[in-house]
């Protein structure tokens, strides 16, 4: 810690209150989705203030918002990506450490009052700034009162920071997890279903000079389905080898609608009206396989021509997907009346509800198929 952020005997017991309280909801919260929401509500109380937000510093060299109190939605948005502050900043590994008092309006456009700019440090590395807006006062910062947002900056920075290894320690476990299921699946089920495929293929050939047509065509449709069987199984042994959390959303999709048209040849047009979608890793996988599985049908099913697949969200946390082909459709009552054939089907509407969404599908004889997933999520923010 630095000499200016120590704690003085010679502080107030007004102040020493102050820091014990911050310090003791940033310790409460800390194993949180959002580690410095309660904090941030507590400043801002505090201070009389209005509004407070953290920004970090991205890889990229942006400044991301991290968590805030008090922003409109709209605010929030502007925020997400936004440039270094350089007047913090001295360049990107060190940083003035001091408490900066200028206009909010330096900031966000239209808005009143002060803005209050701490660094937000950890073992001596800038990780970013804590913003906090309060009314505006010619007559400056009491000392005592930067000193202890200094340190304040500080705790932030430790929880943050421990926040962050927390949640790699998680990703590192599940990566290591699926990487096992992804080798027993590789040892085990793959190398059966090899070995099955080249029994087959054997079979057939030793068949084909005195075998009735009939045969010959019920033996080719199983070795068909065993080929299809294990594609699906080395697809989703990649999938488990690179995970969704790595790729992002948006790219994943990407990637399934362009080994989409190259395998079939079929037309298919991606609209993304939704960029970097801020939802959880686990709510990115349920979207993914839903869009997974209706172009796995397809493929197999449908004899279409085009498809679309649309990716909607807007600023009030409204989430749509939509994907819609010119096929030969289908009969939905037929399906759902033999047993394990709309199984498919049944796991895309489980995993809209694990959305908290709701997923239609509507579907006709020679009219194609439209399936289509609407539901909402935003980031709390504690009021």
């Amino acid at each position: 810690m630095d000499k200016t952020t120590k704690v003085s005997n010679d502080w107030s017991r007004e102040a020493l209150s102050f820091l014990y309280e911050i310090t003791s909801s940033i310790n409460a919260n800390d194993n949180n989705a959002h580690p410095c929401a309660a904090p941030l509500k507590l400043l801002v109380n505090k201070l009389g203030g209005s509004a407070a937000l953290i920004r970090l510093v991205s890889e990229e060299g942006w400044m991301d918002l991290y968590d805030s109190y008090g922003l409109s939605k709209e605010q929030i948005i502007e925020l997400q990506h936004s440039p270094i502050d350089v007047a913090l900043f001295v360049h990107q590994n060190q940083s003035i450490n001091q408490v900066r008092r200028a206009p909010a309006s330096t900031l966000i456009n239209n808005i009143k009052g002060d803005m209050l700019s701490i660094p937000v440090r950890y073992q001596g590395h800038t990780l970013g700034v804590l913003n906090i807006f309060v009314a505006a006062d010619k007559t400056g910062i009491e000392e005592e009162t930067a000193l202890v947002l200094l340190a304040l900056g500080q705790h932030l920075g430790q929880a943050i920071e421990k926040h962050r290894r927390e949640n790699a320690a998680k990703q590192t476990l599940i990566q290591e997890e699926r990487n096992m299921i992804a080798n027993e699946l590789h040892d085990s089920l793959a190398q059966t279903l090899a070995s099955l495929r080249f029994q087959v293929r054997i079979l057939d050939q030793t068949l084909q000079p005195t075998s009735e047509y009939m045969a010959i065509m019920s033996l080719e449709q199983v070795e068909h389905g065993l080929d299809e069987a294990y594609t699906d199984l080395r697809e989703l042994i990649a999938h488990c080898r690179v995970p969704i959390e790595q790729q992002g959303l948006i790219p994943s999709i990407e990637r399934v609608v362009s080994k989409f048209r190259e395998e079939t040849g079929i037309h298919i047009l991606l609209q993304c009206e939704c960029q970097d979608p801020d939802v959880p890793a686990n709510m990115e996988m349920n979207i993914y396989r839903i869009v997974q599985e209706a172009l796995t049908n397809i493929k197999k099913h449908a004899n279409a021509h085009i498809v679309r697949v649309l990716l909607r969200c807007d600023g009030n946390g409204n989430f749509r997907v939509l994907i819609e082909n010119d096929g030969k459709g289908f009969d939905k009552k037929a399906i759902q009346s033999k047993e394990g054939q709309h199984l498919g089907l049944t796991i895309m509407q489980e995993r809209a509800r694990h959305l908290g969404g709701r997923l239609r599908i509507e579907s006709e004889l020679e009219e194609g198929t439209r399936i289509e997933l609407k539901f909402h999520y935003q980031r709390e923010q504690v009021e």
